[in-house]
């Protein structure tokens, strides 16, 4: 009897906690290293971020970790976060008449962008400045994301869109 009861508080123990721990991951803190996400996520804070196992099912909106996947984003060794804007298949601009970046022809609402570039900065290989750029249609498998202060975010619009394998964490704070 007492081998019994035993066992079942342990098959209780085991079934308590997130339930999607074992299907999307478990939970690890990163620090922020610049100040591309402000003003979500300022330099040096520690975010929450659930690791991704299997495959990633990529959403707008979501702010994930990723992997230099090389090319023009360089050989990085730290991770970068960003935010998804727009996923496979989806074609994304810049800007509508209003100056607002686009999804399939719609304007995103994007209340966390604090900074935004300027429309009309002249291209700099050196530097991803103006939001002004040409449409994408983001291939499948990928993701164009962008930090959430657009004037002082190299991302998707100068480095192109990032494949879904260099996705490692998807932020939950």
């Amino acid at each position: 009897m007492r081998r019994l009861m035993v066992l079942l508080l342990v098959m209780a123990v085991a079934g308590c906690g997130d339930g999607d721990a074992t299907e999307t991951g478990a939970t690890e803190q990163f620090t922020q290293g610049g100040v591309s996400m402000e003003p979500t996520v300022k330099a040096g804070q520690v975010v929450t971020a659930r690791t991704v196992t299997g495959t990633y099912e990529p959403r707008r909106g979501d702010v994930v970790l990723i992997r230099s996947p090389g090319g023009l984003w360089g050989d990085r060794k730290a991770p970068l976060l960003k935010r998804v804007v727009a996923v496979g298949g989806e074609t994304i601009a810049c800007c509508d008449t209003s100056g607002k970046v686009t999804v399939d022809g719609k304007p995103l609402a994007e209340p966390y962008v604090a900074e935004d570039a300027s429309l009309d900065e002249p291209p700099n290989p050196n530097y991803c400045g103006p939001r002004r750029f040409a449409a994408v249609t983001v291939p499948a498998d990928s993701v164009f994301v962008m930090g959430d202060s657009r004037a002082r975010s190299n991302d998707s619009r100068c480095a192109g869109p990032v494949p879904v394998s260099s996705v490692f964490a998807v932020m939950v704070d």
